[in-house]
């Protein structure tokens, strides 16, 4: 090799490498030329390769070049121990490496763990105002038995259940509580409520009964110490039981037993609201209005469904005069009058005629509606709307037994109107077959569900004549039996 040859050699291998200046800025260099020996006056051009930054430390100089792009929030210092990867819960940095490394997997991750959580705190909360709150009156040797009474009435375990609730009364009693707390008053109705669950309907009415007696046998050997507040504060729970004595009579068929029932509940309550009225003003007042009203509104709902309608209204009327002011359940209460006003039917011997009765009946849904226009917000609840509504609905009814069917559909159409306005479903429904009705009388076509039923009749009686020929039905009613020897 000539000597000229060697220094072009080593003339290249040293353009290959790129000086840097002190700052770290890599220095340009420009074409040099090369003289050839075989040419040695003509002169060859030779371009360098462009410039590249070298990395400064010796260690990533060593790192493989990635395919990928590296992570931002990752130093790569922490790789170059050689020990493995860890994460640290407690750190934000280690949720935005897992974000970087896979963001549709991190966001699923923690929809997931959200929605775990959330169903974990509602089975919590669920569990706290089923077993715990509500037993955390009493002491745990009473508790654990009505956690597992409770346990087993949801399974359906109705044995295990009674043993459980009878041994919790038990456990009561062995501990000296008050027989008349609410606490265990209200252990024995949990008790005689599993009867009811099981559809023994006797089997509950002989436990309340049992209880009621007990506790009006202690009131009364106890009325000093209650005192007059104390006192209406047991009666309250005594009436309570009644009325769901009366109940279940109504659910057994008992009805005769029922009514007596809620008589005697309402001769309580009236005794009950004399005794509250004499209270100082700055005594305690067990006894709320609604409650009361309570009373006389269940047993005129009893009579109703007896058909016995001025009983109901004596009962409607006496339950809407405790508001004072009228409220929105006053709206409820006299709707239901002019219902039983219309619905009764006349003595024989009483001068009212049949539109006079239901123009009473008018008045009473009328005057509701005036009640509840001026009722409002916050007094003015949902009730006062479905009371309007079901109002609305009735004089309907009314305008159509007058006849005056266009003023029967304007109201029929004004109560479907606001039952969609307030989400009542089934007012809305029954204002439109109402119309339906309405439009059918207008026609000529519309068929009453008496008149309905004799048609099918009539024309199920001509399919059997048309099949047999005209001949009756064959029937083996007195066909003998041929006895055998």
């Amino acid at each position: 090799m000539s000597f000229t040859r060697s220094i072009a050699l080593v003339a290249r291998n040293h353009a290959s490498r790129t000086p840097q200046c002190i700052c770290g800025r890599p220095l340009s260099i420009s074409p040099r030329t090369q003289w050839t020996s075989t040419s040695f006056f003509q002169p060859s051009t030779i371009r360098t390769p462009l410039p590249r930054r070298l990395h400064t430390s010796p260690h990533l100089q060593l790192l493989p070049k990635s395919k990928r792009s590296a992570n931002p929030h990752v130093p790569l210092d922490r790789f170059q121990t050689g020990k493995a990867r860890t994460y640290n819960l407690l750190k934000l940095e280690t949720y935005r490496e897992a974000y970087h490394d896979n963001p549709k997997g991190f966001i699923f991750a923690v929809v997931l763990g959200v929605v775990s959580l959330s169903l974990l705190g509602l089975a919590l909360r669920a569990g706290y105002y089923t077993l715990i709150k509500p037993l955390h009156n009493y002491p745990e040797d009473v508790a654990k038995f009505i956690r597992r009474a409770l346990y087993y009435e949801g399974k359906m375990e109705i044995k295990e259940c009674m043993k459980n609730y009878q041994r919790a009364i038990t456990a009561a009693e062995m501990l000296s509580m008050d027989p008349l707390s609410e606490e265990v008053t209200g252990l024995k109705i949990m008790y005689a409520g599993v009867a009811e669950k099981c559809q023994a309907y006797d089997k509950g009415v002989e436990w309340l009964e049992r209880l009621r007696f007990e506790m009006l046998t202690l009131m009364e050997e106890r009325r000093e110490e209650l005192g007059t507040v104390g006192w209406l504060k047991v009666m309250k729970r005594v009436i309570g039981i009644s009325v769901k004595i009366g109940d279940l009579q109504v659910l057994d068929n008992d009805d005769a037993n029922a009514e007596k029932t809620y008589e005697w509940s309402v001769k309580e309550a009236l005794k009950v609201m004399s005794v509250q009225s004499r209270l100082n003003e700055e005594d305690e007042r067990p006894w709320t209005v609604l409650e009361i009203a309570a009373i006389f509104e269940n047993m005129a709902s009893f009579y109703e469904r007896k058909n016995k309608f001025d009983y109901a209204t004596t009962l409607y009327l006496q339950a809407a005069n405790l508001f004072h002011p009228p409220s929105c359940h006053s709206v409820i209460l006299l709707n239901n009058v002019g219902a039983c006003n219309m619905q009764r039917r006349l003595p024989s011997g009483e001068p009212m005629d049949r539109e006079t009765q239901i123009e009473s009946a008018k008045k009473w849904m009328e005057k509701a509606l005036d009640i509840a226009a001026n009722i409002e917000p916050p007094v003015r609840t949902e009730e006062c709307d479905q009371g309007c509504v079901v109002a609305l609905h009735n004089i309907g009814e009314v305008e159509e037994q007058l006849g005056k069917m266009d003023e029967a559909m304007l109201k029929f159409m004004e109560a479907q109107s606001l039952a969609f306005a307030i989400g009542f479903t089934e007012a809305y429904q029954n204002a439109g077959f109402a119309q339906e009705r309405i439009k059918a009388k207008q026609a000529g076509t519309y068929e009453s569900p008496e008149d309905r039923k004799k048609r099918e009749e009539e024309e199920q009686r001509k399919k059997d004549e048309a099949r047999t020929g005209g001949l009756p039905p064959l029937t083996l009613s007195k066909v003998g039996t041929r006895k055998r020897d």
